[in-house]
């Protein structure tokens, strides 16, 4: 069978499932006589603290087992190299975070005059390279400062993660979606000096606020959170679909519920504003990546066929194109079969992530953009609810988890 066809059929499939996993969304936001968990109860019991140790205390020694196996394997390509320097010699040259750095030591310009490219960078938010930015001041090691933070971050956000599934679920479950997030393949872009770490942790802090009631506090993380990626202006629509459930729930409704809307929306705008500060045009990030990435916007099934068209034997065609295409679909088949047992504002943000975040002309960071989909690990934690079917995802994770850290190490276009 052709490549483009299978592209059209696999493309076809991934939308059916979509518009299912959406309409059932939308009918249970309005119509189900079931509006969600919502708030808890003040006298429900609230995630447990002994739980959210463990969680801390998991994603620690996952961080620090994930930097290990990356020196180790750089170490093997660049002997004679510090562990560090040698990852980021050998195996992090092609990556964001050497951007990153550089806009922590040198901001966004208009111009050359600080390091080669620098007119390209404002395709990078701003949050991650003004955290590193104290640290250029005092001439510190940004790759060092900014793996700490990483692993930092990686761990607190992680901590959130539970307490946001717990309240869904229960404590197993919270327990299983935090193992989940932490196995997706190329989860270990949490421990590289770049953004995902940070958006991993805002994501489910403005989440955990959300759930408490804590509107102003998910105002400030969801703008923080929109500076950080630009899919954090999704969280404007969960605190949208929010305020609908709480309504439906009996609710009166304050005008302290804007500020969640508010914030991922201020947050987009600051990223606008600086584009058009340097540039003259507040747009002009979308500019360089069509010119210099060859990217663009489309919708996720025409991704899925442009995707297809990369499909072939070599680690090329495996990764940037078989890879690619059967993660969007699994994607959406997970969403499509978690579509009745999760809450409707984690599966429409779902959704809503899929949608933007593979909604590129040339996709080449599917997985990577996996990572800060919340709702992944989640739905995962709703469907898999006997002890073997959890033990069951975990090995199959691990297992592609491995096949994808060894694809990367051996230098396979993973980005």
């Amino acid at each position: 069978m052709p490549q483009q066809t299978i592209g059209v059929c696999l493309a076809a499939l991934s939308a059916a499932l979509f518009l299912y996993a959406a309409a059932a969304g939308v009918w249970r936001l309005f119509r189900h006589p079931a509006a969600g968990p919502g708030i808890r109860p003040a006298r429900a019991p609230g995630p447990d603290a002994r739980g959210q140790r463990l969680a801390a205390a998991g994603a620690l020694v996952f961080c620090l087992g994930a930097l290990a196996a990356l020196c180790a394997a750089a170490c093997t390509q660049a002997p004679g190299l510090p562990p560090l320097q040698a990852l980021r010699s050998a195996l992090c040259g092609g990556l964001d975070a050497r951007h990153y750095l550089d806009l922590a030591r040198w901001g966004y310009g208009a111009a050359e005059a600080d390091f080669p490219e620098q007119y390209l960078m404002i395709v990078f938010f701003p949050l991650w390279g003004w955290l590193l930015r104290p640290f250029a001041w005092l001439g510190a090691d940004l790759w060092l400062a900014g793996t700490a933070l990483a692993v930092a971050l990686t761990v607190a956000g992680t901590v959130f993660l539970y307490r946001c599934v717990f309240r869904l679920a229960g404590g197993r479950a919270a327990g299983f979606a935090c193992a989940v997030q932490l196995l997706l393949p190329g989860s270990f872009f949490f421990v590289l000096p770049q953004t995902e770490a940070l958006f991993y942790c805002l994501n489910f802090a403005f989440l955990d606020a959300m759930q408490q009631g804590k509107t102003a506090r998910a105002g400030l993380l969801g703008l923080l959170a929109a500076l950080c990626r630009a899919n954090g202006v999704l969280l404007a629509g969960y605190a949208v679909l929010w305020c609908i459930l709480a309504v439906r729930r009996g609710e009166r409704p304050r005008p302290a519920w804007a500020l969640p809307v508010a914030g991922p929306a201020a947050g987009i705008a600051v990223y606008l504003g600086i584009n058009a500060a340097v540039y003259g045009n507040a747009f002009q990030f979308t500019v360089y990546q069509r010119e210099h990435w060859y990217n663009g916007f489309c919708l996720f099934p025409q991704a899925v066929v442009i995707m297809s068209g990369q499909i072939g034997p070599d680690a090329r065609g495996l990764f940037l194109g078989v890879w690619t295409v059967a993660l969007i679909v699994l994607e959406c088949l997970l969403l499509a079969l978690a579509a009745r047992r999760l809450p409707p504002d984690w599966l429409l943000l779902g959704l809503a992530g899929v949608a933007m975040m593979n909604g590129l002309t040339w996709l080449i960071s599917a997985q990577r953009y996996a990572l800060g989909m919340p709702a992944l690990p989640a739905a995962g934690a709703a469907l898999a609810r006997s002890r073997a079917a959890r033990a069951l995802a975990l090995a199959a994770l691990a297992v592609l988890w491995g096949i994808y850290f060894a694809a990367f190490a051996g230098h396979a276009p993973i980005y």
